[in-house]
């Protein structure tokens, strides 16, 4: 099992240097993403998720769209969220960049990095999961930061992303949970300029299954669901890659019907809610001891 996790985790990393690499402003969105995910498919893995490119206000949960248009700007912070799993086992991890490394970017992202520093230099068993939150909050705060409230990092299990206990990115006293040898965590302190809580955007392109059930007297989404099932176990997938399996130009509309039965769930971007810029970064770890 650790070696699993071990070798999605060095995948995970090499393709965040690629990601380092191809980043530059003017790139098409669709382009790296899809460069990303090819990545992972040569090193022999599947992704955990699709690949999250968001920019500046948009925290997370963006991702290329079926036939998107759309660059890099030529200025702001790119976060880039990468998973990665073998046998569902799975590495989460993620960078931001600076587009035109102006000041307040490199001030950003550097209080995200430090926050995870800070918060994997304490994390080890019967450690309270509020005081991991404590110090993110402390380590963002201290540099005129304000964390994200409402985001936070997870517990990972076999093909399950987000498997119950989960990693605040600020102190709660009422939170009781312990760390706990054996467990597998994913760290993700996200750093605004804002007032530190996300929102709900205006679209959704990644999306999960919840339930396998058939649907009466129609065969497209029963079949819908078997090629969701079959590719992506419970794992977050990408309304584009349905598009290039079935090539139907239904698939969005196909989707949101599932979506409607409560055989899948979508997860909307994420926006900083005063539209403050947002940076992040996040790794995996193994409690071991």
């Amino acid at each position: 099992m650790i070696d699993y996790y071990l070798r999605a985790g060095k995948i995970v990393h090499q393709v965040l240097r690629l990601a380092l690499d191809i980043v530059e402003p003017g790139e098409e969105i669709s382009s790296i993403c899809r460069r990303l995910e090819d990545e992972i498919f040569k090193a022999n893995a599947r992704p955990a998720f699709p690949i999250n490119i968001s920019i500046d206000q948009v925290a997370a949960h963006d991702t290329a769209r079926i036939n998107d248009t759309r660059i890099v700007p030529e200025k702001g912070i790119i976060k880039v969220d990468v998973g990665a799993h073998v046998e569902g086992y799975i590495a989460d991890a993620a960078i931001s960049i600076p587009l035109s490394n102006t000041r307040i970017e490199r001030e950003l992202i550097e209080a995200s990095a430090n926050a995870l520093r800070e918060a994997i230099r304490i994390f080890s068993s019967n450690v309270r999961l509020a005081d991991i939150g404590f110090a993110i909050e402390r380590a963002i705060r201290s540099r005129g930061f304000n964390p994200i409230v409402n985001l936070s990092g997870h517990l990972i299990n076999r093909y399950r992303l987000h498997a119950g206990k989960s990693v605040p990115n600020i102190g709660n006293i009422h939170m009781r949970e312990v760390v706990k040898v054996g467990e597998v965590y994913a760290i993700e302190p996200f750093t605004t300029n804002g007032i530190g809580e996300v929102v709900a955007g205006d679209y959704t392109t990644i999306f999960r299954l919840i339930g396998v059930r058939r649907i009466k007297r129609d065969r497209v989404l029963n079949e819908l669901t078997r090629i969701i099932w079959k590719n992506y176990d419970s794992l977050p997938f990408a309304e584009r890659w349905l598009y290039t399996i079935t090539n139907d130009p239904l698939i969005s509309e196909r989707i949101r019907s599932l979506e409607r039965h409560r055989i899948v769930m979508g997860y909307p971007i994420l926006v900083e809610r005063s539209g403050g810029v947002v940076a992040q970064f996040e790794d995996t770890i193994i409690v071991l001891e």
